[in-house]
């Protein structure tokens, strides 16, 4: 073996050792490939009740500490949110996380850059709108990548002091929709009839609406992961409410905060503290994730 080559080898000795990976550099002592040495994690975290207080957008201290260890570990991190692109990525880009997967699974970006984004399916879609306006039911529709959604509805309604959203009160021409991010409808009283869902998933929101968006974050994180080289094996999920339970699925390991819902605990694999209570930092301490 030629010491002086500047190239790397398995060790011999790695039926005893399986991760040690030794370097031959220019000639002088071996190095430690830590890469190698350790089992690298795939990071998903949930924002609003997870990583975030509520829906404030702030990252409690502990919790980043322990984002900025992981990554320091060499881990990969990542957020997976129901959140529109555009709103996660501002998110992601306050708090130097590369990766995102957003629109509940149907958005992917990496170091700011889109990779793909998906509506929701636009005829379903403009069915739905039909029946709810025959209704009388005030709706707004998200069809573009902001923070805005679209009602012709000045009774549209948006009180609720949780909503991140900002309500644009304009005319609204559903056949001529190109695209649908998500929708938002007034609930019915209780005496009156449900309209068909149209096969859209839907979701009890604030404000007594529903909210009609992607909840596959699954399939947004085996894209990220094919993308990004890593294993399904080794992704690690973490989510408080109902939209993250398509993530909580083998053969990712799935953690439920300590706030999460009792539904969403059901099918964990592991429940930590509160968000608000260091339950990010306890879970990653529990498993050892942090050196």
């Amino acid at each position: 073996m030629n010491r002086k080559s500047p190239f790397c080898q398995w060790s011999r000795a790695k039926n005893i050792f399986p991760y040690l990976f030794l370097c031959y550099n220019k000639g002088t002592d071996f190095c430690f490939r830590k890469d190698f040495l350790m089992n690298k994690k795939y990071f998903f975290f949930d924002i609003d009740g997870t990583l975030g207080l509520g829906i404030s957008s702030i990252i409690p201290a502990d919790t980043l500490y322990c984002l900025h260890r992981l990554e320091q570990e060499g881990h990969f991190i990542a957020i997976a949110s129901g959140r529109l692109q555009h709103d996660t990525q501002t998110f992601a880009d306050r708090y130097n996380i590369p990766a995102v997967v957003a629109d509940g699974g149907n958005s992917l970006s990496l170091n700011g850059k889109i990779l793909e984004m998906t509506g929701l399916p636009l005829e379903n879609c403009k069915a739905l709108l039909h029946d709810v306006a025959k209704r009388g039911l005030p709706w707004a529709v998200v069809t573009d990548n902001t923070i805005n959604r679209y009602t012709p509805y000045d009774t549209f309604p948006h009180a609720d002091p949780r909503n991140y959203m900002k309500t644009v009160v304009k005319p609204v021409d559903i056949d001529g929709l190109t695209a649908v991010y998500k929708i938002m409808y007034a609930r019915p009283d209780k005496d009156e009839a449900e309209p068909p869902q149209h096969g859209l998933p839907h979701l009890e929101y604030i404000d007594h609406t529903y909210l009609i968006e992607p909840t596959d974050k699954s399939r947004g994180i085996l894209r990220m992961l094919e993308l990004v080289g890593g294993r399904p094996e080794d992704a690690v999920v973490f989510g408080d409410g109902m939209n993250d339970i398509s993530m909580f699925r083998k053969p990712f390991l799935s953690i439920a905060m300590g706030n999460a819902r009792d539904e969403l605990k059901a099918h964990a694999d592991y429940i930590t503290g509160d968000n608000d209570k260091g339950g990010i930092l306890q879970a990653c301490k529990h498993f050892g994730w942090l050196g």
